[in-house]
């Protein structure tokens, strides 16, 4: 069980692992490839009688040389490799590096403000590169993080958890509460006003006022 297991708090998981990338292994190889390389002459001078008093011991001392600096190169990357751990959780960040002295670093995923990945040409061919995690008020700094193996991917992870932690943002309308509550409310159906005839009203303002009746004689009275 590694480092990241025993801080897990309650109910939390971890979406994504990585660590030091095998390319810390090179230097060490590169090292124990001129060990070789001087054995070669070294084989040659002790065959030849002339040039084995001079050479023999020059070749077989860089060959022993180059030997001893790769193991220890080899020894370093290997410590630094097993003894590095970084995880993304669903929460926060974790990083932890070394055994007697250990070193370690958490940011919580909601106070991360960017994350930036540096890649050479190298490290965009073997996928390995260094990661700066900065946030609100600290930072995890690429002396930390660097040659970490799939560092697009661990910044992926980081993004995508803190936009599952951020709420969405809310509307507010210009009245005050939120327009999406608004927006949710039913609306009644209100009927549409009546519009008048037309045609009525033009024949109403064009038609000439009827005169009032004429008061009719009285009739006479009878003759006795």
């Amino acid at each position: 069980m590694g480092y990241v297991d025993t801080v897990l708090l309650p109910g939390e998981t971890v979406r994504f692992r990585t660590g030091r990338h095998w390319v810390l292994y090179l230097p060490g190889l590169g090292c124990v490839a001129l060990a070789a390389a001087s054995l070669t002459p070294a084989v040659i001078s002790y065959l030849n009688d002339e040039l084995a008093d001079s050479l023999d011991g020059l070749w077989s001392g860089l060959a022993l040389a180059f030997l001893a600096v790769g193991a220890a190169l080899l020894a370093r990357a290997w410590y630094r490799r097993r003894l590095t751990e970084i995880a993304v959780t669903d929460r926060r960040v974790i990083y932890k590096s070394g055994l007697l002295h250990r070193s370690t670093s958490e940011m919580p995923l909601d106070r991360i403000e960017r994350i930036d990945v540096d890649q050479g040409v190298l490290g965009q061919m073997l996928d390995f590169g260094d990661i700066t995690v900065n946030g609100i008020v600290s930072s995890i700094g690429a002396d930390r993080l660097n040659r970490i193996a799939a560092p697009n991917r661990l910044r992926s992870h980081v993004i995508a958890g803190e936009h599952a932690l951020r709420p969405p943002p809310v509307a507010v309308g210009p009245a005050g509460p939120p327009a999406v509550a608004l927006a949710s409310l039913p609306v009644a159906a209100v009927p549409a006003p009546l519009e008048p005839d037309r045609e009525a009203v033009a024949l109403a303002t064009t038609a000439p006022a009827a005169p009032p009746p004429s008061p009719e004689p009285a009739a006479a009275a009878p003759a006795r």
